[in-house]
């Protein structure tokens, strides 16, 4: 399976992911973002669960809890950052973006939104989006 392409929509199973995932961060330059949007359950934890994992850095946690969660994968850090829960963006100044992007490989905002202005600007994004078939979702990447 190719990289998903920018404006490119594909139907996708969790294997699927585990591949899209891989992909990206065999392509992705140290210190680049990325957005993943969708509604909830739509896919955007499965995607980071598969990309912590096609990295090295073991499994993945739900960020139920955390709103961060840092991964250690052998060619550098991974960040994963849930503001689903942040009421207002002067909430993120607590998460310390700046801090984040000067040690990460790789950051993974899900409901960057949430974050406002404080979000770091996307490298890319994906957006994530339900279908029929529960063991299928719609992956868009957008930017």
């Amino acid at each position: 399976m190719a990289s998903l392409a920018v404006g490119e929509k594909r139907l996708v199973s969790r294997e699927d992911m585990s591949v899209e995932s891989s992909s990206l961060w065999n392509e992705m330059p140290d210190g680049s973002v990325v957005w993943l949007t969708g509604d909830l359950g739509a896919g955007k934890t499965t995607f980071v669960q598969a990309l912590v994992e096609a990295a090295g850095a073991g499994a993945a946690r739900s960020p139920t809890f955390s709103l961060v969660h840092e991964y250690e994968a052998p060619d550098g850090l991974i960040f994963h950052v849930d503001c689903y829960r942040l009421r207002a963006p002067e909430e993120a100044l607590d998460l310390d973006f700046p801090e984040i992007l000067r040690c990460a490989k790789l950051l993974l905002i899900e409901w960057p939104s949430r974050a406002g202005y404080l979000a770091p600007q996307a490298d890319i994004s994906l957006v994530f989006s339900h279908c029929d078939d529960p063991a299928v979702r719609q992956m868009e990447r957008v930017l």
